[in-house]
Formats: C-alpha cells, sequence, structure tokens
C-alpha cells in the first residue's frame, strides 16, 4: 500500500557530480561508509517484484541484479530492530553509488556514477521545490510539470513527476484529464509499473458514483452490514486507519467542523482500512467520534477500496443521496473550502 501517508516516497537527495574514471565489474557497487555499527543492508527494485538481495554490512558491495537496471530502487541499512531506506532512480550499466551511514541512520548518498537518472531526479525535484517556494499560480506549476513529464514520458522517472500532477489536482478532473491523456501514450512496461498512476486516474475519471449495495461493513460489534443513503443528503466518506497520522490530524478538525457540517446537510460516514476488529473498537471507543465508523471486510476483492482503487490516506469523497461522486481530495482543508464551511 503506498499513502499520503503515501506510503512509497520519492525521497529528495544530494549528490555531487560523479568522476567519470572509476568502473565497477559488477550492475552495481554500492560505497557506503558508517559511523555507526549496520548489521545487513537490503536492495530491492521499489515494488520488489524484480530485484531483492540482502547482504551482510560491508563498505564495498557488488550486486549481480536479475534485470536491466531502469527503475526506481531502495537500500535499506538494518541496525538492530531499527532500520532507515533511501530511495534512488537509476538507469545504465555497472554503477556506483558512494554514500555515508550516521548516527541515528540518518543515509547520505554522495555520488551516482552511470547514471544520468540519479542526477535528473535530483535537478527536477529542485527545480519544483524553488516553483513551490515562488508560490506561481496553479496554471504555472501544472504546466511545468506536463512539460517535465513529457520530456521523460519514455522514462520510468515519469511515474513521479505523473505523482506530484496528480496529488495537487486530485479535486480537478480537468486537469486530472489532462495527465491520462499525457499518460496513455506510454508503453505498457511504464504504463503498468505499479506505482504509475494511470490505472487509477482510469479509475477516478470513469467511476462516478458508488452502489453500496455491492458492499459490506463491518460495525464495532464485529457484525456485517450494509451502508445506505438517505434522500436529500450529502455525505462525506472518509477513508482513513488508526496509524495514518493526517487522518487522525483531520479528524480534529472534522470534529470542529460538525455543526458546520450538519447546516450544509452534509452526514459523515469513516470507512477504515484496519484489519484488527479489537484495535479499531478500541481506538473508536477512545476518540469517541460522534459520526457513523464501519471497517471494511477482509477479503480484498471485496473492499470498497479495492474497487475505487483508493492508495492514499486520508481519502475524502462527498456524495449524493444516489452515490454520485460530486468531489474527491486528500485533505479536509480542501473539503472545508468544497462545502464553504
Amino acid at each position: 500500500m503506498k499513502y499520503l501517508f503515501f506510503i512509497i516516497l520519492f525521497a529528495s537527495l544530494t549528490g555531487c557530480h560523479f568522476d567519470k574514471q572509476e568502473t565497477t565489474s559488477a550492475d552495481l557497487t554500492l560505497y557506503f561508509d558508517s559511523d555507526i555499527k549496520v548489521d545487513s543492508i537490503l536492495l530491492t527494485n521499489i515494488t520488489q517484484d524484480r530485484e531483492f538481495h540482502t547482504f551482510k554490512y560491508s563498505d564495498n558491495i557488488n550486486v549481480n541484479l536479475n534485470d536491466s537496471i531502469n527503475d526506481l530502487y531502495a537500500i535499506n541499512f538494518f541496525v538492530g530492530n531499527d532500520h532507515r531506506m533511501v530511495q534512488v532512480w537509476l538507469n545504465g550499466e555497472n554503477l556506483i553509488i558512494k554514500g555515508k551511514v550516521f548516527d541515528k541512520i540518518k543515509i547520505q548518498v554522495d555520488t551516482v556514477i552511470g547514471s544520468d537518472l540519479y542526477y535528473k531526479s535530483l535537478d527536477f525535484r529542485q527545480k519544483y521545490e524553488d516553483l513551490l517556494t515562488d508560490k506561481p499560480d496553479s496554471t504555472f506549476i501544472n504546466n511545468f510539470l506536463i512539460a517535465e513529464l513529457k520530456k521523460e514520458i519514455n522514462s520510468p522517472f515519469s511515474i513521479e513527476i505523473a505523482q506530484n500532477f496528480m496529488i495537487r489536482n486530485i479535486s480537478n478532473a480537468n486537469e486530472l484529464k489532462k495527465l491520462f491523456t499525457v499518460l496513455s501514450i506510454q508503453n505498457d512496461l511504464i504504463k503498468n509499473h505499479l506505482l504509475n498512476p494511470y490505472r487509477k486516474l482510469e479509475n477516478i475519471l470513469s467511476v462516478t458514483e458508488i452502489d453500496f449495495s455491492k458492499y459490506k461493513f463491518f460495525d464495532k460489534d464485529n457484525t456485517l452490514t450494509s451502508i445506505s443513503l438517505s434522500e436529500n443528503k450529502r455525505y462525506l466518506i472518509d477513508f482513513w486507519f488508526i496509524g495514518c497520522a493526517p487522518c487522525i490530524q483531520d479528524h480534529k478538525s472534522i470534529i470542529k467542523k460538525l455543526n458546520s457540517l450538519n447546516d450544509k446537510n452534509v452526514e459523515i460516514i469513516g470507512i477504515s482500512i484496519d484489519r484488527d476488529q479489537e484495535q479499531w473498537k478500541g481506538f473508536l471507543n477512545e476518540k469517541q467520534y460522534p459520526w457513523k465508523n464501519y471497517r471494511e471486510v477482509d477479503e480484498h476483492e471485496n473492499r470498497m477500496r479495492t474497487k475505487m482503487m483508493i492508495d492514499v490516506y486520508p481519502t475524502y469523497l462527498i456524495l449524493d443521496s444516489k452515490g454520485f461522486i460530486l468531489y474527491r481530495s486528500n485533505g479536509f482543508s480542501d473539503i472545508e473550502k468544497y462545502l464553504g464551511i
């Protein structure tokens, strides 16, 4: 799963340019000095479907991969029961990565030799960060992202650019259509990458209503039940889970706006993705949220979030009394603006 709490994060790293004379015969060589005792290292491609390599720690590790290098990779450093991960976009052959592990497992990548994609990712992130700091209008930022996406359309790094565009425009169907059009020309290998938002975009743009009669949920008593919608009401559907800090923070804001939501005739329905019934029930008893809360069923194929391709939390949907989706967001502040509360 990926959460916004977006479980997979594209890490911002710093780097310097490389000495082209250094070479390695391995597919990938890791040179990581450490100020602390590192037990082991795990290197994977980000979706862990092609590469999964574990090593006892050394400051010089040669890695022979199963596939060509052209993806987002995760390098995990394990110290006792703790670990930290650094993510790097890589392409090329016979790569060298140099860096350091500091106290409290802080990881620094200093140099990547043989991969222009790594430095492209750094350059993009710096430009994007500068843009956000300057705070130009939304159209300017969107145009920048689309232009960068088109330049990298045949590279897996296009996925990160597309994710940034989608996150900032999740409530804007017209902008999402633009993104979908650009991504539709990608080759199937990139288009079907687990992190590519193409399939989710397709779902968002085509699924315009929810038929609650097709779904069952657990209530606090662990009883399977259905959700029914009443006439002349709107509904705020809140997809969340206990370990989602942004979700719990938003709940504090929701409580403050309950009267305003009632004035707008908006009813809140919480749908948790938690798997532990007793833990979820205990949390609700502790918080005493004054709105209906349900937990999704255990069978993956029968969950609403599976059919709706919801993988970012919190996710909010505003529905009319027929179940038509009026608005979508990943933050309650956007809901406040939409409803004028």
